[in-house]
């Protein structure tokens, strides 16, 4: 039996029509107007080498997915809203970004969703050589697709907007500030650009579990009173079962957590480890995906749908202050619990546990060259969160990136390129949102900064998850969400009657081409 998927990316060569879903199914929302039209658009593998020596697996060019959407745009007083992809198939963001669909008619926008190299059907290198899976060289695809759409829609005076959510919110806030000359503003939606070492304040990685924890809490989370104390204390049973307890224990495992097969070790993780992992980003992907509303988004779009505040509905479990005097009973909870992410509506007859260890796929590749942010390898402390105790390990990390992909994490690189909070003072027209109860929140900017023409803003969402504000409207959302779209557009109207600033028009992009490679991957 198949698992559930585990948590968790232009010169136009050929034109296919897509009527993408963005239906209630995808985010509680009505289905598009309009359709999106999927163009395939080539790329240079390598933006920043003039004759690059390309490795044997890699073409000199490849073709990119871009879907544009042009039924209401205005190229007099209209404005681009540009999506910058991240690491999963561009369509999820077209199917999710309500922001963008609903108020496309009223802005006049041409609405465009740009995919991420090496993610979906976008492939640098048939997928085979990792080696220009970079932010750099995706920021690169992005600014030539502004190019070539501003000619053809002959848009030359009319305003960009990139927006994007995650990572993808950490693009748009570093497109805005690598290329100024290029976009005008950007809504970075749970972008956690300080989340990095060497970056100022210090980011603390425990921080993020802790959020997590929170959200399985009566404050700030709703949840039941007493699950976080009961997921804390299920841990030293469940590791004991799994390693020290023979069949009979993982027997009793596989039960509890309705597996295919008893809990195993794999590679350097224990049977316990690894089913400890597959428990815990349970609880991780339900605080991301911790709607009022039933979402398919954090399934990966899928139609398999959690329900509403999943956290909420995995702590009903968990609710019972007695279960940790009943190590069976516990133990089971925190199966149930898990199950609300691993087999919705439990329409699956078993589960399987994950083969990747990281349960990020090739992104462990851009932690292992960029460090861009990969919670399981943060820290936690068994006291400020509700997890077992695990540090923070540098060295291990970069012996796991030697050994799978013969690199070394560079581990100033984002500090060095963005500055942290100083790099986001001296920036210009972002809009950074956060919901609270989203662990990515952990990194984000929270608070207003004195950007350059104090046109950077912060907007904190209480009651929010991860990017709620960029999905549809729902009438489900907290006034915190609504209220936080609103301002999203105010900023969005404004930069758009501005139109293309000064020194777009004159072609100035502050930080210019980043070294080939962006010195990124130091080979071993």
């Amino acid at each position: 039996p198949a698992a559930a998927a585990p948590p968790a990316m232009l010169r136009r060569t050929a034109i296919a029509s897509a009527l993408l879903c963005c239906a209630h199914a995808c985010s509680g929302a009505p289905a598009a107007a309009e359709p999106a039209t999927l163009r395939w658009v080539t790329q240079p593998t390598d933006h920043f080498a003039e004759a690059p020596s390309l490795p044997p697996a890699c073409d000199p060019t490849f073709q990119q997915r871009v879907f544009v959407s042009d039924a209401h745009f205005r190229n007099s007083g209209g404005v681009v809203l540009f999506y910058t992809g991240n690491e999963a198939d561009v369509e999820l963001y077209v199917n999710h970004t309500g922001l963008m669909w609903e108020h496309a008619e009223r802005l006049g926008a041409l609405l465009v969703w740009a995919e991420h190299r090496y993610y979906g059907q976008t492939q640098p290198c048939g997928g085979k050589d990792l080696a220009y899976l970079t932010h750099e060289q995706a920021l690169a695809d992005y600014k030539a697709n502004v190019a070539t759409l501003r000619a053809e829609y002959k848009a030359e005076g009319v305003a960009v907007v990139a927006l994007g959510g995650s990572y993808g919110g950490m693009l748009s806030a570093w497109f805005r500030m690598r290329y100024p000359g290029t976009v005008d503003g950007a809504i970075a939606a749970s972008a956690p650009i300080l989340a990095f070492p060497g970056v100022t304040p210090a980011y603390d990685t425990e921080t993020y579990w802790g959020v997590v924890t929170g959200a399985a809490s009566e404050k700030p989370g709703g949840a039941a009173a007493a699950c976080a104390a009961n997921v804390r204390a299920a841990w030293k049973p469940l590791f004991t079962a799994a390693d020290d307890a023979g069949d009979e224990g993982k027997a009793a495992l596989q039960r509890d957590f309705n597996l295919c097969a008893p809990p195993a070790p794999l590679g350097e993780q224990s049977a316990g480890e690894r089913l400890a992992y597959f428990a815990m980003m349970a609880f991780d992907t339900m605080a991301m995906g911790n709607f009022p509303f039933e979402s398919d988004y954090l399934t990966g779009g899928t139609g398999i749908m959690l329900p509403a505040y999943p956290v909420r509905a995995a702590c009903e479990h968990l609710k019972d202050v007695g279960l940790p005097a009943d190590t069976d009973q516990l133990l089971q909870a925190l199966g149930q619990a898990t199950s609300v992410f691993t087999n919705p509506g439990g329409s699956l007859p078993c589960v399987d546990l994950p083969e990747d260890l990281t349960y990020d796929g090739i992104w462990d590749y851009q932690y292992c060259t960029q460090l861009l942010p990969q919670e399981t390898y943060f820290a936690r402390d068994g006291a400020r969160d509700m997890f077992w105790p695990s540090a923070y390990d540098p060295d291990t990390q970069a012996k796991h990136c030697a050994a799978k992909y013969g690199v070394t994490p560079n581990t100033t690189l984002i500090a060095r390129e963005y500055g942290g909070l100083e790099g986001v003072k001296r920036a210009t027209n972002i809009v950074f949102s956060n919901g609270l109860l989203d662990p990515w929140s952990s990194g984000g900017v929270l608070q207003n900064v004195s950007g350059a023409d104090e046109s950077v803003v912060a907007i904190q969402l209480p009651s929010g998850a991860h990017h709620s504000d960029l999905f549809f409207s729902n009438e489900k959302d907290a006034a915190d969400v609504a209220e936080a779209r609103l301002v999203e557009l105010m900023h969005i109207r404004r930069w758009a009657a501005a139109g293309r600033s000064a020194g777009a028009v004159k072609g100035a992009d502050a930080m210019g081409a980043a070294p080939r490679r962006a010195a990124a991957q130091a080979r071993v």
